[in-house]
């Protein structure tokens, strides 16, 4: 293949990566931290080993909701919550299960949605097509993080969500 007809090739690749890009700053801006990145035997690892409470503030940080806000989403105890953060605990399976999907599906989020003020609105607000629950309200079992991310999905390939 000749250069010149390289060039339309190389220059719709690029403008095909250009939103990608700007996707993945967005997500490195917002996206996990701590114990939720590296590969996934890494993540596995971590958690197996506990994850401590310190995360807790900066993702509700990164959702826009406050702490509060964030454990009633997520159907986590208050007070439980609170005393994890103040003593830097780790936290038990089942309540680093749910930050762990909350992590993931603000990362998908913002993937499909490309503005973070739009994503973390979305994940807040209740939504028809999730039975007039909020995405985040769903994220306490395996079965509401699957549904959200089919709804993100759909959202994504324009099928009516």
């Amino acid at each position: 293949m000749t250069n010149e007809a390289r060039k339309p090739r190389v220059k719709a690749a690029q403008e095909h990566r250009a939103p990608a890009l700007a996707v993945a700053q967005a997500v490195a801006s917002y996206g996990p931290v701590g114990a939720f990145t590296g590969d996934p035997a890494d993540i596995i690892r971590n958690m197996r080993s506990g994850t401590f409470a310190d995360i807790i503030p900066g993702l509700a940080a990164r959702l826009g909701v406050t702490q509060d806000g964030l454990f009633r989403l997520l159907r986590l105890p208050h007070s439980t919550m609170k005393a994890r953060i103040s003593k830097n605990d780790t936290l038990s399976s089942s309540e680093q299960d749910r930050l762990y999907r909350t992590e993931k599906v603000l990362a998908r989020t913002l993937a499909v949605l490309e503005d973070a003020p739009s994503a973390r609105a979305w994940l807040v607000q209740e939504n028809r097509s999730l039975g007039g629950e909020a995405p985040l309200s769903l994220l306490d079992t395996e079965a509401g993080y699957e549904l959200v991310l089919d709804t993100l999905g759909r959202i994504e390939y324009g099928v009516v969500a």
